[in-house]
């Protein structure tokens, strides 16, 4: 089979070079912008997306609009796990309080770049697969009863069996992270697929970790379709009727090219 030069497909912003650049430009960015890197924006209801200019090294603030359930995402992609797995990582923080935005990072196959929803999302003790495809990825919904991030893993609106970092076998409503919630504070979040379409996540703290060094949470034992094509996505949705901000500090995705293909 004709090969060329390169076969790793990768997307990575540190989001040096997103205008605006100054505190006092306030021009948001359209939705479905290319962020470069091979990024996007894209939100339900607009919503902004601005370079935050107190904090070093590069970072963008989405802000949702104001109506409840509004959102705004960042995505890259598509990837197949087949051609040699797939891998995203993101540094995020809520900005607010946590009781009002839901949060997601991970893979999803089902994206709606005009009108995305959360690719799960939890009410009480219910975690709901939205979507007809795969998905994989970590959520902070505080919709649910126990406010925390879960390790999530699912297909076909249904979840897909996962166990945490001690064997122990996990439930539809996803794997406790086990990271202390507080706003304004930064999380590491990454999620891995490999060949075999088996998914492993891996979380860090600023506070408790290390500063951020990961760790292990869960991983699936029941496969996403390794053919399937997923987008990695980052992003936030409100649960009031008022705008809420996530901050990125970077994103970073990366997958095979199938050089078989016809």
């Amino acid at each position: 089979m004709p090969q060329g030069s390169f076969g790793r497909v990768r997307a990575w912003n540190d989001f040096t070079a997103i205008p605006p650049i100054d505190a006092a430009d306030t021009v948001p960015l359209a939705n479905g912008s290319l962020l470069g890197g091979g990024w996007a924006y894209h939100a339900a209801n607009e919503g902004t997306i601005v370079a935050t200019v107190n904090e070093p090294n590069g970072v963008i603030g989405i802000t949702t609009d104001t109506g409840d359930n509004d959102n705004g995402f960042i995505s890259a992609g598509t990837w197949a796990p087949i051609n040699g797995g797939m891998v995203m990582e993101s540094r995020i923080k809520i900005v607010d309080s946590m009781a009002r935005a839901a949060c997601w990072v991970g893979f999803t196959e089902t994206l709606a770049v005009g009108t995305p929803v959360m690719p799960a999302e939890t009410s009480g003790t219910t975690t709901t697969y939205n979507g007809s495809g795969g998905m994989a990825g970590f959520i902070y919904d505080p919709d649910s009863t126990t406010n925390l991030w879960r390790f999530v893993v699912g297909d076909a609106s249904a979840a897909l069996a996962t166990k945490d970092k001690n064997g122990s076998v996990g439930t539809a409503l996803g794997v406790n992270a086990e990271a202390t919630l507080t706003a304004d504070r930064w999380w590491v979040l990454r999620v891995e697929v490999g060949t075999n379409g088996l998914v492993r996540g891996y979380i860090g703290d600023a506070q408790n970790d290390e500063k951020g060094a990961l760790r292990f949470v869960g991983e699936s034992t029941a496969a996403l379709g390794t053919s399937d094509n997923f987008h990695a996505t980052t992003g936030i949705e409100n649960r009031t009727s008022a705008n809420e901000i996530l901050e990125v500090d970077y994103v970073f995705a990366e997958g095979w090219r199938d050089w078989g293909a016809d």
